[in-house]
């Protein structure tokens, strides 16, 4: 079974809009997909509606940034079979808000540099739920500033230290995962290999805070690999897969399914899911 649990769509800060990218995995032979847009569940009924009609399997899921305080680090966690969306999506709106003043505070910076106006960005960002630094970019490849989104001027604008870069404040690590808990979720760690720190996937699973790993992803290299399959058997977690597909702003190009769930994983998260569902439901009835 193919299985690609990690896409994003218009809907975030992905390129392609929801029908078009799962009548896409369709055709290039995906069984699963997860669509996991940055603090935004609105794509979860419609892919599971649309899933059913094309007879491809729609697993509901979202993606949260959350600061983990013990090593300061702003990591991204991925929420899978969340039943209560709209308890969930009511914690995630003040951080998509908080997120999308500081992109926007980034363009209005931009706009000394570069004769741009707030209704491209509102044009840009039409169909998301959030503002994000693609459709800043977008904006700027419109108007020929660069041929490419993701890469040259993308760097040179937005890198740590920038003048154009506003610090975030993103949830607690802990607060979030409580919250996917309680929404009936499980909770996945996402490209660990991003973080640049092998002692927090060991900090985060004796904290309790995560059920998963994402092993196969493109910032995953092998030597962060190796330290997800041995301590994903050490301490009996599953482990799940995905492209992190954004379309055209990637800085380096992996069409859908470049990257998938290991095949007996899936099925381990899937039960996981089930169970997670299953307690919520009691406990809600109890």
């Amino acid at each position: 079974m193919k299985a690609d649990l990690h896409c994003h769509t218009v809907l975030s800060d992905g390129a392609m809009d929801l029908d078009s990218l799962l009548r896409y995995a369709k055709r290039i032979g995906l069984d699963y997909i997860a669509i996991a847009d940055h603090s935004s569940t609105h794509s979860i009924p419609v892919a599971i509606e649309l899933g059913k009609e094309l007879d491809l399997h729609t697993i509901p899921a979202v993606e949260i940034p959350a600061n983990h305080k013990e090593t300061s680090i702003n990591v991204h966690l991925l929420c899978y079979y969340p039943v209560d969306t709209k308890r969930l999506q009511k914690h995630l709106n003040k951080d998509l808000s908080a997120f999308s003043d500081s992109v926007t505070r980034s363009y209005k910076a931009l706009m000394d540099k570069y004769p741009v106006t707030m209704d491209q960005l509102y044009e840009a960002s039409r169909q998301s739920t959030g503002i994000y630094y693609t459709h800043i970019m977008q904006v700027l490849s419109l108007m020929g500033y660069t041929a490419t989104p993701i890469g040259e001027l993308h760097n040179e604008l937005f890198h740590s230290g920038s003048p154009y870069k506003f610090p975030n404040k993103y949830m607690d690590a802990k607060e979030a995962v409580e919250l996917i808990r309680s929404c009936g979720g499980v909770v996945v760690l996402a490209h660990p290999g991003q973080y640049k720190n092998p002692m927090l996937m060991e900090m985060m699973i004796e904290e309790n805070m995560i059920d998963g790993i994402e092993i196969n992803h493109p910032r995953n290299d092998k030597k962060t690999m190796d330290q997800i399959r041995a301590l994903c058997k050490e301490h009996d977690l599953f482990m799940t897969g995905g492209t992190d597909f954004h379309g055209l702003y990637t800085k380096t190009p992996y069409p859908l399914g470049s990257f998938l769930c290991p095949e007996e994983e899936l099925e381990r998260l899937i039960d996981a899911g089930k169970k997670a569902n299953k307690a919520f439901y009691k406990k809600r009835k109890s």
